[in-house]
């Protein structure tokens, strides 16, 4: 069995051959030659880098696939390595892909190794895909065929208590009173650093809703009583693949390090709340949105109000307010990484003031 992958810049044939002897990628074909071909993305809290395959039949084999492995900056990676985040992708690829219907790239070996603080996977690499860009958003349907896969997640496992246990299975906290408390002291600890560093780019009555927000942020993930089911947590544009060739699907989700178990309309109200830099262009669709995606739900055997649904999209608009500080904490600083939380944090800020989302807090 291979070892886990500390640098991709040093792959080589004998290891993919090893991490790939259980998988059915191979079908009797050996491989010749693995090399690194480059960074794929920013890697604020990962890297992913594309690996070239030579094989000595080639027809029917895939010539790249992708690795992904922790980031290089140690604070980032001991904290995101401590929260559980890497853990989290790992299970998800290991254990929990093949019980819902998501399209995800396929995993064909996953390695965690907690106490040397590293991690890889080798996933399918979607060719003639583009990933979509948080700053610059997406489009209205762009964001529908993304809902469809959300349907894929929180549907098969909608209010079964069974997908707790390996969701949270050697985490830091499991209980939901844990993670309050953590949701409470995460948004508490990187609120001062993150207004500092944003404060001047964002609108005073967005600054007055986030202090506003912070005493009441471990509420957050408790919900209002909806049924729980498995939740991706960073639902976004940069987090799916569009397909851009006949052979690629129409939209793939990567990048499952925040999987929880929690109320499904947060991924939605994520979703929906970062991908418009018009604020005008997300209140005129996101109606139209939140109502097929609760047609879907309920088409996929989900018993849940209309009402319910509009109302956790409404509570679900506070997770890009938190999740966009607390990124602040963990991810290694880029310049587009900056960018992306300034701009995530006035979107999803004037998101949950016209949602009116902290009425649902009191």
């Amino acid at each position: 069995m291979a070892q886990v992958l500390s640098d991709p810049e040093t792959i080589s044939a004998d290891w993919v051959r090893r991490a790939l002897q259980k998988s059915a990628i191979t079908r009797g074909a050996d491989l010749i030659d693995a090399h690194f071909i480059g960074y794929v993305g920013t890697g604020q809290a990962g890297r992913v880098a594309r690996i070239g395959l030579t094989w000595d039949v080639p027809d029917g084999h895939p010539k790249t696939l992708m690795a992904k492995v922790p980031c290089v900056d140690p604070m980032p990676r001991a904290a995101l390595f401590g929260s559980g985040t890497y853990l989290r992708e790992h299970v998800f690829y290991d254990q929990v892909a093949a019980l819902v219907e998501v399209r995800t790239p396929r995993c064909y070996y996953a390695a965690y190794d907690g106490e040397a603080q590293d991690f890889v996977l080798l996933l399918e690499d979607i060719v003639d895909a583009v990933a979509g860009d948080q700053v610059a958003g997406l489009s209205a349907d762009q964001i529908a065929i993304a809902i469809a896969q959300a349907v894929k997640l929180h549907a098969p496992r909608w209010g079964d208590p069974s997908i707790e246990a390996i969701v949270t299975a050697g985490q830091p906290l499991t209980s939901l009173v844990d993670i309050a408390a953590l949701t409470q002291a995460v948004f508490e600890a990187a609120l001062p650093d993150f207004l500092d560093r944003f404060g001047n780019q964002l609108d005073a009555d967005v600054i007055h809703l986030i202090e506003q927000f912070a005493p009441s942020a471990g509420r957050l993930p408790v919900g209002l009583g909806t049924p729980r089911t498995l939740v991706h947590n960073d639902f976004r544009a940069d987090n799916l693949l569009f397909g851009a060739g006949p052979d690629a699907p129409p939209v793939t989700v990567v990048d499952f390090q925040a999987l929880n178990i929690g109320f499904a309309a947060g991924d939605i109200a994520y979703l929906i709340g970062g991908s418009f830099a018009d604020q005008t262009g997300r209140a005129s669709v996101e109606r139209d949105l939140v109502a097929e995606y609760h047609a879907q739900l309920t088409s996929a055997g989900v018993s849940v109000a209309a009402d319910t649904t509009w109302r956790d999209y409404r509570l679900g608009s506070l997770w890009g307010v938190f999740n966009s500080v607390s990124a602040s904490l963990m991810a290694e600083k880029t310049e587009r990484g900056e960018r992306l939380l300034a701009s995530m944090i006035q979107r999803h800020g004037r998101q949950a003031l016209e949602l009116d989302a902290l009425e649902l807090l009191e």
